[in-house]
């Protein structure tokens, strides 16, 4: 109930009274178990994370066989576990709630002061795969990929856009999705990596804001990442 109604409304305008009468409990109830408005919108942060944390690993250890781990399995890992959320009754409005979350200035930081359960499955994944990079360069290449997850699946941005331009289907997007992915982890088209498509993400007109999307999606401070 509170993830649909600050996913639609945005969370400033979404009050804890509506959350409880709509969901025909105490006006106290957010207040006993989660202490304020913004207890609540870390606890279902926390939950949908470690949802898609146990998703992941267990996609990935489904479709691993006996052979080498490449970035696209873990790519493929990260894009069905968000397709399968975005299609249930109720993770349908996580996405949208995890972009109000970013978008509020209040409440931003709770995306932003921590890694998430998500983002440690991904880094725990690709870190023997990138032995070669610093932790920063690994951290930057997950934010980036995730963030392409979040707009990439579901009803997301990106879906929108390019399904009212062209004729296609979920499954394609998702094949797409995969593959682009798979290289921002490899570095072959990662922010982090010295072709065309990094140097326009990190020289572009919004290069912070870019960086700050990329830190409050991967749930890494700055400061960890440096």
């Amino acid at each position: 109930m509170a993830e649909r109604l600050f996913a639609d409304q945005g969370i400033a305008r979404t009050s804890t009274r509506q959350i409880t009468a709509e969901a025909g409990v105490s006006r106290d109830a957010i207040h006993y178990h989660f202490g304020s408005k913004a207890g609540l919108v870390s606890a279902i942060l926390e939950a949908r994370t470690g949802g898609l944390r146990a998703d992941i690993e267990r996609i990935f250890a489904l479709n691993v066989p006996d052979r080498d781990v490449s970035f696209r399995d873990i790519a493929n890992a990260m894009v069905v576990a968000a397709n399968e959320m975005a299609g249930h009754e109720t993770g349908r409005f996580y996405h949208p709630f995890l972009i109000a979350v970013m978008n509020d200035p209040e409440y931003q930081h709770l995306t932003t002061s921590k890694a998430t359960p998500q983002s440690e499955a991904v880094v725990e994944l690709l870190t023997p795969l990138t032995p070669g990079i610093s932790e920063t360069e690994r951290l930057y290449r997950v934010a980036s990929a995730l963030l392409l997850v979040l707009f990439g699946t579901g009803d997301g941005g990106v879906v929108k856009w390019v399904s009212a331009q062209v004729e296609t289907t979920p499954g394609n997007l998702a094949m797409m999705l995969t593959d682009v992915v798979a290289d921002v982890l490899s570095g072959r088209g990662s922010a982090a990596g010295g072709n065309p498509v990094g140097r326009r993400w990190r020289q572009g007109a919004g290069d912070d804001d870019s960086i700050a999307v990329g830190d409050a999606v991967v749930g890494a401070s700055p400061a960890a990442a440096r």
